[in-house]
């Protein structure tokens, strides 16, 4: 598989492994993917109690997942309930199961995609500024 391979493709909760091509298998590292998840309308129709509850569960395995490194980085886009995260994962089956893990999973639409170093900057740029 090349570069060229990995692209941005539009998920539904549904179906990722078989849409996300991966470099992991290939190379036998870890990849980092993009993974942005925008709520559906079908968490509106939850209680106010029952939402109260789904969300401390969220926390909760996104916190577990945030301390095993598995999620490295993770925003909130302005004005909306869409999240903008960098997860780890060995494979697009392992990154699946990871979001299966969230309690909200199910409530959202998901769009993944595979990163890989930028040519111009194999090593990240934290590390070579650190070094000057």
């Amino acid at each position: 598989m090349t570069h060229r391979d990995i692209s941005a493709t539009l998920m539904s909760q549904h179906d990722i492994t078989s849409c996300v091509p991966c470099r992991s298998t290939i190379l036998g590292v870890t990849v980092n993917y993009l993974v942005k998840a925008t709520p559906t309308g079908e968490l509106s129709t939850l209680s106010a109690e029952e939402r109260d509850e789904l969300m401390a569960r969220e926390r909760a395995v996104a916190t577990a997942l945030i301390g095993a490194g598995t999620i490295a980085w993770l925003w909130r886009l302005p004005d909306s309930g869409t999240s903008v995260g960098i997860w780890n994962a060995e494979s697009p089956e392992a990154l699946d199961a990871s979001l299966r893990t969230l309690p909200i999973f199910r409530y959202h639409s998901i769009e993944i995609t595979a990163l890989t170093a930028h040519p111009a900057f194999p090593t990240p740029v934290r590390a070579t500024a650190g070094a000057a």
